[in-house]
């Protein structure tokens, strides 16, 4: 969706923010900000998207210490406001825990809604035609767009005009006089109230029925909210724990202790929040701790959410939390300590601890960039930090099978699966380790299992239906990548897996509806363009991606091409493409990989030996090269022996025997040379077959259809042969 830059999708569909049903929501400006990025960068580009990030994380510290010192200045008729308003501005803006969503790209929502909270509040302190004619609620309206998170601008606007315009006394509630305070209040926010309801039922309107937050119950959520919440503020003095993806649970009872610590501090701190409402010194404190309360309420009440605890979901929070700690601390040393306030020695004291504070959070939130540097260090840190979590166990395992380690991604994945054998990517996830190491029959179990556990989810289809297609099991792989397409049409890479079969098979009416059928609903997509066009015209597979490269030639592009060779059987062209990428790029291990299995196939042992250690020697932990050589040196010590059993026989029929063993054992050439040895002493149409059957697998079409020809020559009725020579003249036709 981002790389179509359709501006009104984003805001009239939800589908847009998730390929998954289960996670469509309606935050249209988080999508349109990720397509600007999109475009910017040209693609995926982290950079591109982080400083625009840290642009809006450094606008929100900009805006906070304007509304603090807003705040100050209805208090304290002093020049030191601008500094205290920088205090909480600085701890905030420094605050290790933010790394968790500074660095998290799409949690740049909740950094876009607290800049348009805050915008919205500091419009409200300028009164004038901002309060007159309700411009402020601009705002929260772009905060809503942001994530539902915005919603929380109404309830915090309304304990801002109660504390700070009313001066109430929240503890005295029933009594007459703050209940007539309440009033005042709920007429004064009513219009943001409004404007939050409208939104919410236009919201829950926009959200289809397969969204789910994810959570089981939501009594087992509730009752560990109130020691979640403890560990956020505890993580927000001593970030000892943070970690991307939590192992937390569910309490089971409320009889828990860690169910009742948690509601006991909760309680005692909220009171503590509504006592310190009486006094002017104390309302900063106490409106920064009400604020920490209400902007957790969306993901810390009664909404049991599939994650029960997150660190990113304090960002917002944290802003009133620092608000408490900074003033609640201040108000403290102003009446207990004030003759040390005048000494020297405190001040010098003081800025120490301050500076050592923030030189502190300096040094957590590098610590923290440190692992979030990239998948392989976050999802390690994960595995560390929260050892329970099935998924953390994966993603880990992802990006060590990325850096080809699958001895260890295998481990990884097993342990996601002890810890939750129903998850179903796990196993695709084995099912694509499996094949990388060419152990086919374990990956397509894997995958296999994947769809056993869910059946009905795009991602279990789309991996094997893809696994079948690059094995050359067309007919198959076509149910599951139809499938696929009805589960999530707006899924790319499964879009371009069945344009791809399509253009494998030549389908070119079906490549055609299907391009058609999806530019119906989205004009400018350009994978639909580009296969309407191909279906149009007919162009194959092959010759577009060559004539691509030699437009612009690339290793990747060429390695790439490699492989499609070898899923087609066509090694000698697996090799030549495998050739121009070392030729842009001497040191890509993987192109002399390919070369390896190439001559492999070949049966040329040499050169195939030559190769893999070429790319040992360029990457010597790469595994799949390893396994490779490994599997070349049974091959040749078992062809040598077949060699030996090759010599010793004279018959026709026990060399047209051998020829089919030797085709059973994929030792090809073998196969032919025994085969036509036979035909030597004896013509037989089997002979012939076997002899098309090898070819075909050696790739050499054109000597697989003239040795299919000789054997129906000899026997039109010879089904095997008819079938070796329909497949051997549909792959020629697809070189």
């Amino acid at each position: 969706a981002i790389k179509d830059m359709d501006v009104v999708s984003y805001f009239t569909d939800t589908t847009t923010f998730s390929t998954l049903a289960a996670n469509q929501v309606y935050s249209p400006l988080t999508v349109l900000q990720n397509a600007i990025d999109y475009k910017i960068g040209d693609g995926l580009n982290p950079k591109v998207f982080h400083i625009h990030i840290f642009i809006t994380y450094v606008i929100v510290s900009i805006l906070f210490f304007f509304f603090v010192k807003k705040l100050l200045d209805q208090f304290y008729n002093s020049d030191n406001n601008k500094y205290w308003a920088l205090l909480p501005t600085a701890l905030f803006s420094f605050l290790t825990a933010n790394a968790e969503t500074v660095n998290y790209i799409i949690q740049r929502a909740e950094i876009s809604s607290a800049l348009f909270i805050l915008a919205g509040l500091i419009a409200y302190q300028a009164n004038g035609i901002w309060r007159k004619w309700y411009l402020y609620l601009i705002f929260p309206i772009f905060g809503f767009l942001s994530k539902e998170m915005g919603l929380v601008f109404a309830p915090l606007l309304f304990i801002y005009c109660l504390l700070f315009e009313e001066k109430a006394y929240l503890l005295d509630f029933y009594k007459k006089e703050q209940l007539l305070k309440i009033k005042n209040t709920l007429i004064k926010t009513l219009p943001a109230f409004i404007i939050s309801i409208v939104f919410y039922i236009f919201y829950t309107s926009m959200i289809p029925e397969t969204f789910t937050p994810g959570g089981a119950s939501q009594s087992k959520y509730l009752i560990t909210q109130p020691m979640v919440i403890c560990h956020y503020m505890l993580t927000y003095i001593f970030p000892y724990e943070l970690s991307a993806d939590t192992d937390w649970q569910t309490y089971n009872s409320i009889l828990d202790y860690r169910a009742i610590i948690g509601i006991v501090i909760l309680l005692s701190m909220f009171f503590l929040a509504l006592r310190a409402s009486k006094k002017e010194e104390t309302r900063l404190f106490s409106f920064g701790f009400l604020w920490f309360f209400v902007s957790l309420l969306p993901t810390s009440s009664f909404i049991p959410l599939a994650e029960v605890m997150n660190d990113h979901r304090a960002f917002i929070p944290y802003l009133g939390f620092t608000l408490a700690i900074v003033f609640g601390i201040r108000y403290l040393v102003e009446k207990y300590l004030t003759k040390l306030i005048r000494k020297k020695s405190f001040k010098i004291a003081t800025y120490t601890a301050i500076a050592m504070i923030l030189a502190g959070n300096v040094y957590g939130i590098r610590e923290r960039n440190k692992i979030w540097k990239n998948n392989l260090t976050l999802w390690e840190d994960v595995t560390l930090k929260s050892p329970k979590n099935a998924r953390g166990h994966m993603n880990y395992g992802v990006a060590l099978m990325k850096n080809a380690r699958y001895d260890e991604a295998e481990k990884s994945f097993n342990k996601a699966a002890d810890l939750n054998p129903n998850y179903s990517l796990i196993y695709i996830n084995l099912g694509i380790a499996k094949n990388a190491q060419n152990n086919k029959v374990d990956a397509e179990k894997n995958f296999k299992k994947a769809l056993a556990i869910e059946p009905n989810i795009y991602n279990t289809s789309y991996h094997y239906g893809n696994f079948l297609m690059n094995n050359n099991r067309y007919n198959e792989a076509k149910i599951h990548l139809e499938k696929t397409y009805q589960l999530a049409p707006n899924f790319e890479n499964g879009l371009n897996a069945l344009f791809n079969l399509y253009h494998k098979t030549q389908e070119w009416k079906a490549m055609e509806n299907m391009a058609k059928e999806i530019l119906a609903n989205s004009q400018n997509n350009t994978l639909a363009k580009k296969y309407l066009d191909i279906a149009l015209n007919k162009k194959s597979e092959f010759s577009i991606l060559e004539d691509n490269l030699a437009k612009k030639p690339s290793a990747e592009g060429y390695l790439d091409l490699s492989l499609k060779y070898y899923n087609i059987e066509n090694y000698d062209k697996t090799i030549l493409a495998a050739k121009k990428a070392l030729e842009i790029n001497k040191n890509l291990a993987g192109a002399y990989n390919n070369i390896g299995i190439g001559y492999f196939k070949l049966k040329d042992y040499e050169k195939a030996y030559e190769a893999y250690n070429n790319a040992i020697r360029i990457s010597p932990d790469y595994t799949l090269a390893q396994n490779n050589l490994k599997e070349l040196l049974i091959y040749k010590e078992k062809n040598e022996a077949l060699q030996e059993e090759l010599r010793q026989l004279s018959t026709s029929e026990e060399l047209l025997n051998f020829s089919l063993k030797c085709y059973n054992e994929e030792a090809y050439l073998l196969c032919i040379e025994a085969a036509t040895k036979s035909n030597s002493i004896k013509k037989s149409t089997f002979a012939y077959n076997n002899i098309c059957a090898a070819y075909n697998k050696l790739g050499k079409f054109n000597n697989a259809i003239e040795a299919c020809n000789k054997a129906l020559e000899i026997d039109r009725s010879n089904s095997y042969a008819k079938g070796n020579l329909d497949f051997a003249i549909l792959q020629n036709s697809l070189k």
